[in-house]
């Protein structure tokens, strides 16, 4: 029980666990805070846009309504003005359309003067039963005859009242028509009929961009609309029930506050749709803010507790990592400075000191025993056969070949001769590119006899790189590989290339054939020197340790490979090891 009470002590905790406590109360605490304080303000914040919305809303209603008061305003003092009456009586009488023009002149001029002066208007149309029918227009959209005969039918109940014909599927405009009657000797005469017609959309939505917030507005009158969106919105039945009012409610997948109300003048019912990622937008930017503030103070707080565990935790983390890179075998990046701390991490960090010196020493030793070992059984390879005895009775066959005519057979043993000479030459180790190239001509003399047509060696070697110096016995096996496993896997001729290039610091010697290829599988277990050499040659494994051991990490062999295209090693050596004597 005592040891479990000493447990919970936070002076006995851990440190990593006294860190994170404290941290941990911290931000909780903190959190606790902004909670509350989020949700009073937005509480409030909710309530004043809700009141700001509705008056923006019933602003734009409101001049709505203006507007459609002013044509309605228009179109009487055109009915009622004196001179126009008269004009119109006069007009009713004559045929002759010049005379009719001449007597119309002003009326024309005060219906052309308003049409240029209230940009909602489209057109302006005036009919009698005389069969007169003028129009003034500044837009190519144009009430068809059904529409004309509506207006004229409506504002003929109308009796000189003004009457709004509303927009429908086919035509997408609103009209406002007013038979204009006399009030001269002729009381209550027609005298015709005008036709205004209105930009419903320009009007609509120039007096919704006076609003802060993007509002879509419908208008309906009872189950039929007026002027609908492109939001598949619908009035419910309870909409409908009332003439004022809002709800919220999900559109197309959205949610939308939704503020109507019901004109007097016109009995049509206002739909106005707002979405809430508008209505709300100063509340998500206050949100963002305090977001911000809150992210800032977290952040200090983390800092602050970072730089007081950085003191302790440091070295800890700096020895975890030297580990790893021992775990991974990188020796060379693991960087450790003596120390003078004498608690339980610098006793640590000289212990994994000594160890990894320690390390470093073996794998050195087994590394140079390896090498040795390599080199033994090379040199035990090539004092397998009695060199001089080889060699004088190779020198035989070729006088015998000569004496007989036998060419083929004379360049064959001459080839051979002098392979033999220089792998019996166990005193040199390095020889230059050119006598590389000599030794591997003699060694394709060999095989062409052997194979005849169907092998094909091509040279492309520029005669500046010969002076290079490359380890002996580089190229001659990775050219019998290709013969191996390209030319005695075919059908066709084989034909192999060996090239060199150059760049600022390294010299590439390629050899590639035209040969079967090899599957990517089997070619980075290549790459990665898995496959087994077959036999008592010198494996390609070998001739890449070779290389590395002499010339460093820039030396070594490269593999390329394409089924049905063939296979190219490249062997890369620094061009330090140029001769220039």
């Amino acid at each position: 029980m005592e040891r479990f009470n000493n447990h919970l002590n936070f002076k006995n905790m851990k440190i990593k666990y006294r860190l994170m406590s404290v941290m941990m109360l911290l931000i909780i605490c903190f959190c606790i805070v902004v909670v509350i304080c989020l949700q009073y303000v937005f509480k409030a914040y909710d309530e004043m846009l809700y009141s700001q919305s509705a008056g923006a809303i019933n602003n734009s209603i409101g001049d709505i309504e203006t507007e459609l008061q002013s044509i309605e305003a228009f179109t009487l003092s055109i009915s009622t003005d004196a001179r126009i009456q008269q004009q119109l009586s006069k007009a009713k009488e004559i045929t002759n359309e010049y005379d009719r023009a001449q007597i119309l002149q002003d009326f024309k001029n005060k219906i052309f003067t308003s049409m240029l002066t209230d940009k909602y208007i489209s057109s302006i149309r005036f009919v009698n039963e005389s069969g007169y029918d003028m129009m003034v227009n500044q837009s190519a959209q144009v009430p068809d005859e059904n529409k004309k005969n509506e207006a004229v039918v409506k504002a003929k109940e109308g009796k000189g009242a003004n009457v709004w014909i509303e927009p429908d599927n086919m035509n997408a405009y609103l009209l406002s028509a007013r038979e204009i009657r006399s009030i001269g000797v002729d009381m209550l005469a027609p005298l015709g009929t005008l036709i205004v017609q209105l930009n419903l959309d320009s009007l609509i939505q120039n007096h919704l961009s006076i609003t802060k917030d993007k509002v879509t507005l419908a208008i309906w009158k009872g189950n039929q609309p007026i002027y609908t969106p492109d939001l598949k919105f619908q009035p419910s039945t309870a909409m409908l029930a009332s003439k004022q009012g809002y709800l919220t409610e999900k559109i197309e997948g959205s949610s939308y506050f939704i503020a109507y109300t019901t004109s007097r003048v016109t009995g049509w019912t206002y739909y106005n749709l707002i979405s809430y990622n508008n209505i709300f937008k100063k509340k998500n930017d206050l949100r963002f803010a305090l977001l911000v503030v809150v992210l800032l103070s977290l952040l200090t707080v983390i800092a602050i507790s970072y730089r007081v565990a950085r003191g302790i935790t440091k070295p800890i983390e700096n020895l975890s990592m030297q580990m790893k890179q021992a775990e991974k075998g990188d020796f060379g990046e693991i960087v450790l400075e003596e120390t003078d701390r004498s608690d339980e991490v610098g006793y640590l960090q000289r212990r994994f000191l000594i160890m990894i010196q320690r390390i470093e020493a073996l794998i050195e030793e087994n590394y140079t025993r390896q090498i040795m070992l390599k080199d033994t059984e090379f040199r035990a390879l090539q004092a397998q056969i009695n060199p001089h005895f080889l060699y004088n009775t190779l020198t035989s066959i070729n006088w015998i070949a000569r004496v007989g005519g036998q060419h083929k057979i004379s360049t064959m043993v001459e080839s051979l001769s002098r392979l033999l000479r220089n792998a019996m030459n166990n005193q040199v180790e390095v020889i230059t590119l050119g006598e590389e190239i000599g030794l591997l001509q003699d060694y394709m003399n060999i095989q062409k006899v052997r194979y005849e047509s169907e092998l094909q060696f091509n040279l492309s070697v520029d005669e500046r790189f010969y002076s290079y110096q490359i380890p002996k016995m580089l190229l001659q096996p990775i050219v019998e590989n290709a013969i191996k496993h390209g030319l005695e896997n075919m059908l066709e001729s084989c034909t192999i290339t060996v090239e060199a290039a150059e760049t600022t610091e390294i010299i590439e010697v390629s050899v590639s054939d035209n040969g079967p290829g090899m599957e990517e599988e089997f070619l980075e277990r290549l790459r990665a020197f898995e496959i087994t050499s077959k036999g008592t040659g010198i494996g390609l494994k070998n001739i890449n340790e070779r290389l590395k051991l002499m010339y460093g990490e820039q030396a070594g062999l490269r593999f390329k490979s394409t089924v049905g295209l063939g296979t190219c090693v490249t062997v890369s050596i620094p061009k330090e090891g140029e001769n220039h004597a």
